[in-house]
C-alpha cells in the first residue's frame, strides 16, 4: 500500500524468492510506467527487503524442508512404493505447494 501497488505481480507474492533488485523491479513494474518509482521509495524499498524480506528466506527454506519431510512421513505412513512415489509427483497438479521430492 505505502507504495501505490494495487494488484501484486505473482513474483510479489513470493517475496522470499526475491533477491533486493528482483524485488524492486516487480515493484517498478506492478506501479508501470506511468507511476515511476522515486528516489526516496527506491531507498524505502531496499531499506525494507534488508529489514523484512532477506530474514525470511531461512524461514521459507525451513518451512520447505518441513513440508518435505512431511510429504515422506505421508508417503511411509501409506507405505507407497518408489514408483507410485514417482507416479505421484508425476501426475500433481501444476500448482502443488511444494515442487517434488527433495531427494
Amino acid at each position: 500500500m505505502e507504495h501505490d501497488v494495487a494488484k501484486p505481480t505473482l513474483k510479489l507474492k513470493a517475496l522470499p524468492d526475491l533477491d533486493c533488485d528482483a524485488f524492486v523491479a516487480e515493484v517498478r513494474k506492478a506501479r508501470g510506467r506511468k507511476r515511476p518509482v522515486t528516489s526516496a521509495a527506491l531507498a524505502n524499498l531496499r531499506d525494507e527487503h534488508a529489514r523484512s524480506i532477506a530474514s525470511m528466506r531461512p524461514l521459507a527454506t525451513e518451512a520447505l524442508r518441513l513440508e518435505h519431510r512431511l510429504s515422506d512421513l505421508v508417503n511411509s505412513a501409506y507405505h507407497l512404493t518408489p514408483d507410485e512415489i514417482a507416479l505421484l509427483w508425476q501426475t500433481a497438479p501444476p500448482r502443488m505447494p511444494i515442487g517434488g521430492p527433495a531427494h
